[in-house]
């Protein structure tokens, strides 16, 4: 089976090499007619494809998908502001002194880029975001003995339910897409009836003629250079 990118390119090679056989086939004719009274009259016949569309109907033989190359599975700031704002709902707390914000917010900070290394290990979400919660959680028991405050373990299985409910939607799975080079596709006619016509997709390109021509540029010196330039 061919692949979908030397189909496609063999399909614009053909249609040039059409043309190209075409202008052979019109200096022919430009000579027969420069050789006869009559017709070196008359304008040469020459066809010129404005544009080409093709509709072709294929069906997907074989793909590979290709992992995303630059994955990020969580916004940072918005990730761990979350997890501050739900931590203080769970406690019951309007506000945390300086010294403990500072540090609750930095052990966050480094359980979220443990979690994030995991998930970029491919590691399952649910058991890279359990582990998260109940490790915080219990960094969080240690925060908070520094004043005496001790959360009980109700609380804290609140704090790890709560912190797996809100924050698993804010983890974006890696997005992955069909790699192109290692496509293969289906165009034989007969191959494509026993198809079922939903699993059968077109092809639709449109392809606008645009020529060149040899052009001669006098240089300053008085030589002449010769360009292949668009029309």
């Amino acid at each position: 089976m061919p692949l979908l990118k030397d189909y496609l390119g063999s399909l614009v090679s053909g249609i040039n090499q059409a043309r190209a056989m075409a202008d052979i086939e019109s200096a022919k004719i430009a000579e027969l007619y420069a050789s006869n009274e009559i017709l070196k009259n008359f304008s040469v016949p020459r066809f010129r494809a404005q544009d080409i569309e093709l509709n072709i109907p294929i069906a997907i033989d074989a793909l590979d998908e290709q992992e995303p190359v630059d994955y990020q599975p969580i916004d940072n700031i918005r990730f761990n502001s979350l997890v501050y704002h739900t931590i203080k709902d769970q406690l019951k707390t309007t506000k945390i002194d300086r010294k403990k914000s500072d540090l609750l917010r930095k052990e966050i900070a480094k359980s979220t880029q443990t979690l994030e290394i995991n998930l970029k290990a491919k590691e399952d979400k649910t058991i890279s975001l359990q582990n998260f919660s109940n490790q915080l959680s219990q960094k969080v028991i240690k925060i908070a003995q520094l004043e005496g405050n001790e959360p009980n373990e109700e609380v804290i299985k609140k704090l790890q339910k709560s912190l797996q409910e809100q924050l698993n939607p804010e983890i974006k799975e890696p997005v992955r897409s069909i790699d192109p080079d290692k496509t293969k596709i289906i165009v034989e006619s007969g191959k494509l009836k026993d198809y079922n016509p939903q699993s059968i997709t077109h092809i639709k390109i449109k392809l606008v003629e645009e020529g060149m021509e040899w052009q001669s540029i006098e240089k300053e010196d008085g030589k002449t250079d010769q360009r292949l330039l668009p029309e």
